[in-house]
């Protein structure tokens, strides 16, 4: 796991690098760097979401209570993490009465354990993250696990795959 700054950084734009851990998503077109590839972006905050005086910075905040550390109901990016290592971590998932997938913390830790060894993070500070975001996601290079916007062929079996999850 790349360390940063996040303390730093208020306003940005995050990548996700991983390594060659998801053999189910395909890399072509995306950017490599250092063994691993670009597979999402996001940003922190979200338009029109307050900062809050004292707190952890939005960045810092989105990173580990989210994406790190955080469940797959908090994080977009781990649910799909979650659905592409389900049988190698041998996650088990659950549904809550709202029809949200859950999983038990022990599992939220194996999938945090697994995203410190095989993922890197990259941020750059922008003051209106949101104004990019749209366009490094359709425009960008392919980004097969940004769903939101996402043009990308996978989006499709990446979707499917997070469906099905706790459906047994």
């Amino acid at each position: 796991m790349d360390f940063i700054d996040r303390h730093a950084v208020t306003h940005g734009v995050y990548g996700w690098w991983f390594d060659h851990y998801l053999p189910l998503v395909p890399r072509d077109g995306c950017i490599e760097r250092d063994g691993k590839h670009l597979l999402y972006i996001g940003i922190a905050p979200p338009k029109d979401r307050p900062v809050r005086r004292g707190g952890p910075t939005p960045v810092k905040s989105r990173l580990w209570r989210n994406h790190l550390r955080g469940t797959v109901r908090s994080s977009t990016l781990r649910l799909s993490l979650a659905a592409l290592l389900e049988q190698e971590l041998e996650l088990a998932f659950w549904r809550d009465k709202r029809n949200r997938v859950r999983m038990d913390r022990h599992h939220e830790d194996s999938l945090s354990d697994w995203i410190s060894k095989h993922a890197a993070i990259s941020v750059a500070q922008h003051d209106e993250p949101w104004s990019l975001e749209e366009t490094l996601v359709r425009n960008g290079p392919p980004l097969p696990l940004n769903l939101s916007m996402s043009r990308h062929p996978f989006k499709s079996t990446l979707s499917d795959l997070r469906r099905a999850l706790g459906r047994n």
